[in-house]
Formats: structure tokens, C-alpha cells, sequence
């Protein structure tokens, strides 16, 4: 009997260790990229041109170099990683807890000669700006593929931030649709016309449906561009992304058509393919 009772807890114990619980699973999920805009984070957009036939293996390629290059940068608050559905754009979005740690960290990657890891960082940075340490394969044709060079990268304040009663304002790891539409108006001048218009358009969301789950309102700093990102849910919660709909801006109406603000806009539906966190500090705070 004694033989049967310690099978039995041992039995039990094995299976509390196997509970989801467990240490062993916590840091095993993906957190997702939150957002504030009350406070002084700073968003960061690198636009990439995509080769549809290449797209996923040159974004593969840059997040194996890019999950290890940030993760302990100061100030770094996450990165998410997005691949366009029509195939020809990458988008990496970074926030970081304010204007100077960004620029701090960019001061670093010039120097490389300051204290802590700078040196590793600019190391990283050399490989990073490549798209990957030594570029992803072709399938088709077992050719090495990167991303290149950022075709557009700005850097925005959080203006306004919308979602549903008790929701987070997050966009999660992976398997999201996220529509990201880069405004830039004619002239300088005209952005304030653009941010009202684009807040009238957030204005509109409860009226919508589908409605996104997170819609963010990004202003560039030192440009004139606008920057708005809308959460839409899973991608398997459409059967046709042309499903998806679109916040449109309108920037005048009828009797004040010759105040009409010109913009061009780079709008497209994207699935959001990673997400990376800063790395966690054990036995802190």
C-alpha cells in the first residue's frame, strides 16, 4: 500500500510541474506591443520595398538579426515586425520611452566607442541595416534576400490612442491585420490639418463594423507626416482581407473646398509577423 500511495503522489506532483501555470510556460508568451499617449514615448517607422516572391524570407532573415539586436537597449519599449498582404512592403515599428533614448541610442551606433554595450550594438546595428546577418534564402532560387535600406523613416509622438471600453491598446505578437497609412501633406504647414483630420476619422470609430480593436494616431516630430495604425483582429477572422475596412480622412467640407488640404498617402493592409519586448530584468523592482 505504502508502494501504491507514493506512485500516486508522484503521479500528482509530476502533473502540477506539467500545469500551464507552471514557471517553465510563463516566460514563454509573447507579449504584446503596448501603447500610451499619455506620456513621452516616441514611435519609430521604417518602411521597406518588398519583392512579393521574396517578402518572407527577407523579413525571416531581418528578425533573426533584429530579436537579438534590441532587446537590451535602454529606453527600448518593443518592436512589431509587419509584412503588407499585396507583398511589396515590410514595416518595423519601435517605440521607446522618449525622444532621448532614442537618440541616444542612435548617438551610440555613431560613436561606438561609449561605455556598456555600444560597441555590440553598433556591431549588431551593421548587420541590422542589412535586413540580416547574412540574409535569408530564396526558395525559388537559393539566393541570399534582405530587406535593404529603409525607402522612408520617421519618427512620431503618440497623439492619440482608441479602443474599446476595457480593452488594451496593444497589437499583439502575431497573425494580426493592421492597416498602416503614411500621410504626408504638400507642405509642412498643413499637418495640423491633417492630425484634426484624422482625429474627426477616430471620431467615427464607434459608429463602425467591424470595428478595430486599436487605433493608434502618430505625429511626426521632425517631419510633417501622419501616421495612422488600426488593428483589425485576427487574419483568420476574415475570409477576404479586402474585408478589412479603412478609416478615411476627410481634410475639408463643401463650402471650405479651397482650404482643402493636398496629401498623398501609402496606405496598406499588413499582418503582423513578430513582436519583440525588451528583455526582462529579473529580480528588480
Amino acid at each position: 500500500m505504502i508502494k501504491g500511495l507514493a506512485k500516486f503522489l508522484g503521479l500528482c506532483l509530476l502533473g502540477l510541474l506539467l500545469l500551464p501555470g507552471a514557471p517553465v510556460w510563463a516566460d514563454k508568451a509573447v507579449e504584446p506591443l503596448i501603447f500610451k499617449a499619455d506620456g513621452d514615448a516616441i514611435a519609430v517607422l521604417s518602411f521597406y520595398e518588398t519583392d512579393p516572391a521574396t517578402q518572407a524570407d527577407a523579413v525571416k532573415s531581418f528578425y533573426k538579426t533584429t530579436k537579438s539586436f534590441y532587446k537590451t537597449i535602454p529606453g527600448f519599449l518593443g518592436l512589431a515586425l509587419f509584412s503588407s498582404v499585396d507583398g511589396v512592403r515590410a514595416v518595423e515599428l519601435s517605440q521607446w520611452a522618449d525622444q532621448a533614448s532614442y537618440e541616444a541610442f542612435q548617438s551610440s551606433l555613431v560613436s561606438g566607442g561609449g561605455e556598456g554595450d555600444s560597441k555590440d550594438y553598433k556591431k549588431y546595428y551593421e548587420q541590422y541595416a542589412q535586413g540580416g546577418s547574412k540574409g535569408g534564402k530564396d526558395k525559388g532560387k537559393g539566393k541570399e534576400v534582405s530587406l535593404g535600406t529603409p525607402s522612408l523613416i520617421t519618427v512620431l509622438a503618440i497623439d492619440q490612442v482608441v479602443s474599446p471600453p476595457g480593452m488594451v491598446s496593444a497589437i499583439p505578437g502575431s497573425m494580426v491585420l493592421v492597416q498602416i497609412s503614411d500621410i504626408a501633406p504638400d507642405t509642412p504647414e498643413q499637418q495640423s490639418s491633417l492630425m484634426t483630420a484624422a482625429q474627426a476619422a477616430l471620431a467615427t470609430i464607434p459608429q463602425l463594423y467591424p470595428a478595430p480593436r486599436t487605433a493608434i494616431l502618430l505625429r511626426g516630430i521632425d517631419s510633417s507626416h501622419v501616421a495612422l495604425l488600426t488593428h483589425w483582429g485576427s487574419a483568420a477572422e476574415f475570409d477576404d482581407p479586402s474585408q478589412v475596412p479603412q478609416l478615411v480622412l476627410t481634410t475639408a467640407q463643401p463650402e471650405e473646398a479651397a482650404e482643402a488640404v493636398a496629401f498623398t498617402t501609402d496606405s496598406h493592409l499588413y499582418q503582423a509577423i513578430k513582436v519583440i519586448t525588451p528583455k526582462a530584468e529579473y529580480g528588480k523592482g
